[in-house]
């Protein structure tokens, strides 16, 4: 018996170390490799998780980030890849229209699945535009819906950036609309949706760390 677990692990072993190669830098050009693990080597997610917070006498918005990695990306190509991923709590008026932020610990299948998720590293001269950014600052765009959104068309960006400012972790966000809802339900396009819109408004934000 034994035997047969020493063997067993040798063999889960190789399948994993085989499954990791090549390991591609994730910020680096993409070919869509079979098996290849794309790595954020430099952890540039890594700034990133956690809890922040943005708080006014109207509303409260707080995002949760984890990092995923070796997430098993399905495609007509299969391969690893890291993903930042992110939940949002929302409070206006003081009741809490949207709080998904413990959705983050959970393991799901398909990386869509998240509210939010990493797309890729970009600079100043991205949309959304960056004019107060210094030239060489890396900004990270993120895929954003929210999880009762039932809408075909509904689509938003979200893109931010940490600073540090007089000792103090931030968050700068940029929020965006990137198309509205077209009344079609994404489960049933032949069903009418019920969402018109996000439940968080849009716009620029700076949030503090909270933990």
């Amino acid at each position: 018996m034994k035997r047969i677990i020493q063997l067993s692990t040798i063999l889960l072993t190789v399948i994993v170390c085989k499954a990791q190669t090549p390991v591609i830098n994730i910020h680096g050009s993409k070919k869509e490799i079979e098996n290849a693990y794309y790595k954020d080597i430099e952890n540039f997610y890594g700034q990133f998780v956690g809890t922040w917070i943005y708080s006014d006498n109207v509303k409260t918005i707080r995002y949760r980030f984890a990092k995923k990695d070796m997430f098993y990306y399905r495609s007509p190509t299969n391969y690893y890849v890291d993903f930042l991923v992110g939940e949002m709590q929302y409070i206006e008026n003081g009741v809490e229209k949207i709080n998904t932020v413990n959705r983050v610990d959970l393991n799901f299948d398909n990386i869509f699945k998240y509210s939010m998720s990493s797309i890729a590293k970009i600079g100043y001269d991205f949309a959304p535009l960056c004019p107060e950014c210094p030239p060489d600052v890396k900004r990270l765009a993120m895929s954003y819906d929210e999880p009762t959104n039932d809408d075909f068309g509904l689509d938003a960006t979200f893109v931010m950036r940490r600073v540090v400012e007089d000792g103090i972790e931030k968050l700068k966000v940029q929020y965006r609309s990137i198309s509205g809802a077209s009344g079609e339900s994404k489960r049933d396009m032949s069903q009418p949706s019920t969402t018109t819109d996000f439940t968080i408004p849009y716009g620029d934000y700076t949030l503090v760390r909270e933990n």
